[in-house]
């Protein structure tokens, strides 16, 4: 067995044994909660009997160990079950949900990774100018702001104040239905444009600042000397250079898309965008543990995928990286 083969064994068994750890905790944390899922669903017609019926459908009445092993079974299959108060399966919610929260993520992510690229390409070259002052000094104000607070301000002033963009949600009520009609109506950019600016203004500042600091390793390397020596133009150059300074940034880029799709639940919440971290929230308030679980384990999963590729990734792009 070759030693990537064996460091991708290795990873993989520590990446499931993380992923039964979560699991557990999440068990745990839902049997601690206070309250009970039947009071939310029941009225004041309920009796003892219905109640315990209900309970015993929901299988809240099975000893903690049968149903420890039936939820790692389920979550293992991917078999979430139905929710307790939507009547509708989970996955079903859950992929809806998902898909809602890729359309917010994804436009974010591409726009902070290509003009931060470039922005922290030229900053790192033209090192000490006031170009590269001003683009650390805004960057670093931008990355200690709390995402929600700016997103607050930002509807207060865009949507309230000026009356520029919507307040919230995904579309108009009574807007476009279905992936494809929604993606290419106007509405959905207007309520996508508020929230998608205040994300890329958090998360732009991770590929500036990273870019900045490879470049100006990359700038002292011998071959920027040998490439000017060949008489090639500044641009050629910093292209060059910029190539071999991305190498940290594809793996920077997969730990940020698993973080981007854990970390925006306030954000869904303050612009009504009816994603997967605000119906956790929902699901959580409601008790509907099917539901909230499913959403916590989906959550989880992303981040651990997405960092178990970007640590293949790096030892693929980077010939140094060696795993004996």
């Amino acid at each position: 067995m070759t030693g990537f083969a064996r460091y991708f064994v290795r990873r993989l068994a520590l990446m499931v044994f993380v992923v039964w750890a979560i699991l557990t905790i999440i068990f745990v944390l839902f049997q601690l909660l206070p309250g009970d899922p039947t009071a939310i669903f029941i009225d004041a017609n309920f009796s003892v009997e219905m109640i315990e019926r209900q309970r015993e459908l929901w299988g809240l009445n099975d000893p903690i160990g049968v149903q420890y092993l039936r939820y790692l079974k389920n979550m293992a299959l991917f078999d979430f079950g139905d929710s307790f108060f939507q009547n509708e399966p989970v996955a079903a919610i859950l992929f809806e949900r998902t898909i809602n929260t890729a359309l917010m993520v994804v436009p974010a992510l591409i726009i902070s990774v290509v003009l931060g690229t470039i922005i922290g390409a030229v900053a790192g070259w033209r090192r000490g100018s006031r170009f590269e002052k001003v683009t650390v000094t805004t960057a670093l104000l931008l990355h200690s702001a709390p995402s929600f607070f700016v997103g607050i301000i930002a509807l207060m002033v865009f949507s309230y104040e000026l009356g520029w963009l919507p307040a919230g949600g995904m579309v108009s009520l009574g807007g476009p239905e279905g992936f494809w009609e929604t993606i290419s109506s106007a509405d959905y950019w207007q309520h996508l444009l508020l929230p998608c600016l205040v994300l890329v203004s958090r998360e732009i500042t991770g590929p500036i600042l990273l870019l900045r600091g490879s470049m100006l390793d990359v700038k002292g390397s011998d071959f920027i000397d040998i490439l000017r020596a060949k008489g090639l133009p500044e641009r050629s150059i910093v292209a060059h250079a910029a190539r071999n300074a991305l190498l940290p940034l594809v793996t920077y880029i997969a730990v940020m898309t698993g973080l981007l799709f854990q970390g925006q639940v306030l954000l869904e919440i303050i612009f009504a965008w009816p994603g997967l971290g605000r119906e956790m929230v929902t699901a959580l308030g409601d008790l509907d543990y099917p539901v909230a679980q499913a959403a916590l384990y989906l959550m989880a999963l992303v981040i651990l995928a997405m960092n178990f590729i970007a640590d293949l990734t790096y030892g693929v792009i980077d010939p140094r990286v060696t795993y004996d």
